[in-house]
């Protein structure tokens, strides 16, 4: 017994080790242009994450298995990216111009980026590092107008407003930001995984996960942020507080958009807690917390330009924009066929219709038929990737910790597979492989088939007024 801890001890030490060394490289030394060694380098990370991944029983009786532990594995791996150059993604530099602006008092909402840098009347305003942002923003990011929530927009401005001038230094003030946002959903989630009578280790496909680390951490995505919202106010629903659970879902909107196609789902809930008299205050509270979250973190900023920006360019991602879809490219192929051109502005909003569509069924399903509330939430996030014309891989995060509180596999698969969708970096043009497409999302879809098939029955968790 003493050799197999003493192994394990070894196994679980030398994979700590080799795991740094593997987020330094990914940190400081990869471009999302290598694609072979970005594959490989991924690749390994997550066969060295295993021991730090796997909940079974065997796993768990290690000498390391104390919850601090995993914590402090965790965090060391996010510290060693703290000041590194995100590597896949540009987005970062998009938010710190917005939150330039909004550190200004300037709605971020009204003007392009290449207008503020090209136009002589915008000289009043002052953008630190303006022309580095605006060059490694891309020409697409500074051609649109800013579609990002309000407050993440505050989340922005934070270095702007702390007086922060070192390009770095402003990407390490979100990333500090976004690292304590993920300690949250450690914490909180360990405790509704107790609460639930799950293993809460399965927090670990999220804590320790490489696909979160590098995503969020390294590349400065918000989902995080978003997925702890989210949490809190399951926690609150399920305890009855549902003026508390609605005020934390409309701070999750207004750090991202998503959390809305959850709304459906969540008054079915509450509906399916009650009799039909007895469920109208719960749905009013909730409601109340809802919206006036949404309208005190909105209404500061809308106007009929701000609307008509902010419409236009979140409609461009179910009209023009494209990338990492499943459905969507298949039917665009069929519709090059038909049509002889590409059919995006009927297909999109078409495939948001039907997704809508599908969350109502699921709506409908939690509040007559009982079912399983995570797994539902879950599915409602599914099904809208799938429909999507824009995958981007972060996108990704909500389904793996919905899938952990569902005790499905599902987030913790595509966490791995989604990364295939950076061979379309290999070029200094993006380039799409249909190759590698179809092998993520012929895998994914078909693990998703089968897991469908072999959970149908069973009971899940489901959360209930006691938990």
């Amino acid at each position: 017994m003493r050799a197999q801890l003493e192994n394990k001890v070894i196994l679980l030490s030398g994979s700590f080790l080799l795991l740094c060394l593997l987020y330094y490289t990914f940190g400081f030394l990869l471009h999302r242009s290598q694609t072979v060694m970005l594959l490989l380098s991924y690749a390994g990370l997550w066969l060295l994450s295993w021991p730090w991944l796997n909940t079974s029983k065997s796993a768990s009786k290690n000498p390391v298995k104390h919850w601090k532990i995993d914590l402090l594995v965790g965090l060391l791996f996010r510290v060693l990216l703290l000041f590194s150059w995100p590597n896949l993604s540009q987005d970062v530099y998009r938010f710190l111009w917005d939150g330039a602006l909004f550190a200004q008092g300037i709605s971020p909402y009204l003007y392009l980026p290449a207008d503020i840098a090209s136009l002589q009347h915008f000289s009043e305003i002052s953008i630190p590092n303006s022309e580095q942002l605006l060059n490694a923003m891309g020409a697409l990011s500074a051609g649109n107008y800013s579609n990002y929530p309000p407050i993440k927009q505050l989340i922005f401005a934070l270095p702007h407003f702390l007086n922060i001038q070192e390009l770095i230094f402003q990407i390490s003030t979100l990333r500090v930001i976004l690292i304590l946002g993920d300690v949250g959903v450690f914490l909180l989630g360990r405790q509704l995984l107790e609460k639930l009578s799950i293993n809460s280790r399965y927090i670990n496909w999220y804590f320790l996960n490489p696909f979160i680390i590098l995503e969020l951490t390294g590349n400065c995505h918000f989902e995080g942020l978003m997925a702890l919202s989210i949490m809190a106010g399951l926690v609150l629903l399920i305890q009855g507080r549902f003026l508390r659970s609605g005020g934390l879902l409309g701070i999750a909107v207004g750090i991202k958009l998503i959390p809305l196609m959850l709304i459906p789902i969540i008054g079915a809930y509450i509906g399916s807690q009650f009799k039909s008299r007895q469920m109208i205050l719960p749905l009013f509270w909730f409601g109340m917390g809802l919206i006036g979250t949404i309208g005190l973190v909105f209404l500061p900023f809308l106007n009929a330009e701000t609307i008509t920006h902010y419409t236009n360019t979140t409609g461009l991602w179910f009209t023009k924009f494209e990338f990492n879809a499943s459905f969507y490219y298949l039917l665009r192929w069929l519709g090059f066929q038909w049509k002889g051109y590409n059919i995006i502005a009927q297909l999109g909003p078409a495939l948001s219709v039907i997704s809508t569509l599908f969350i109502f069924y699921l709506s409908y399903r939690v509040l007559i038929k009982k079912s399983a509330l995570y797994s539902a939430l879950m599915g409602a996030v599914i099904i809208y990737l799938l429909c999507a014309t824009t995958v981007h891989p972060w996108y990704w995060t909500t389904v793996l910790i919905l899938s952990i509180l569902a005790q499905r596999r599902i987030g913790l698969l595509a966490s791995f597979l989604v990364f295939l969708s950076y061979t379309a970096y290999g070029n200094e043009s993006v380039q799409e492989q249909s190759l590698w497409l179809f092998i993520e999302y012929f895998i994914l879809i078909g693990y998703l088939l089968w897991e469908i098939k072999t959970t149908h029955g069973q009971k899940p968790h489901c959360p209930d007024q006691s938990t």
